[in-house]
């Protein structure tokens, strides 16, 4: 039997609010188990598309799905609950500013209706796999940017999410930390867990199951 697709985009046309371009014709698949790494330049695109896939945007023609799901056709709940199952990293994917670092972490588990002692417990497993739990306490206008970026990795990782959705993982990074954000991604996907990674850099290390595109001129290459 076929797997269903955790995303696929079939066809869309998309224009910016000035009338420019955007998509054109654009397709792609992510099937459970892989994961996809976006390349483009500023401007090509990559924003656009996490905005698509996570509904805040409907594209001009085409369609967008989820988890077997169109995203257009779901009102704004049930665009919510499609949400809950990505983990996001970077870009649209802020954390709350006056939630603390341990709250922004727990979020997807109190969404998830996950019970106060599982929680705890994998808040604490998080906390020290990403070095946090000095910070624990404090709020996001309190952290470095690299911190920032540990706290988001570590709300995308702790509700094990079907789909994590990472926006420039390097930005920001020291090499130390881009080393340990690499690790990461590299267990993540022996996991088997999918991600969709966009970046403006060439990837200088291959990721295992995971496919690699180019976003030009409004197409994937």
């Amino acid at each position: 039997m076929d797997q269903i697709p955790i995303v696929e985009i079939n066809n869309v046309f998309l224009k910016g609010h000035r009338g420019t371009q955007i998509f054109k014709n654009l397709s792609f698949k992510l099937v459970p188990g892989r994961s996809a790494v976006i390349q483009g330049s500023a401007g090509s695109g990559k924003s656009s598309m996490v905005e698509l896939l996570i509904g805040l945007r409907r594209p001009d023609s085409g369609s967008v799905e989820l988890f077997g799901e169109s995203i257009g056709k779901r009102g704004s709940r049930g665009r919510s609950l499609l949400r809950r199952k990505i983990g996001g990293v970077g870009g649209l994917f802020e954390l709350i500013a006056s939630y603390t670092v341990a709250e922004n972490i727990a979020f997807p588990l109190i969404l998830a209706g996950e019970r106060s002692k599982a929680r705890k417990e994998r808040l604490l497993k998080m906390l020290s796999e990403f070095s946090l739990i000095k910070q624990a306490s404090e709020f996001p206008r309190q952290l470095t940017r690299v911190e920032r970026t540990l706290v988001q990795f570590a709300r995308a990782s702790i509700a094990n999410q079907p789909l994590m959705i990472i926006d420039e993982p390097s930005a920001g990074l020291d090499s130390k930390t881009y080393e340990r954000i690499h690790e990461f991604l590299v267990k993540a996907s022996f996991s088997g867990r999918s991600m969709i990674i966009l970046t403006s850099e060439t990837a200088a290390e291959i990721l295992p199951n995971t496919d690699y595109y180019q976003l030009k001129t409004g197409e994937l290459v």
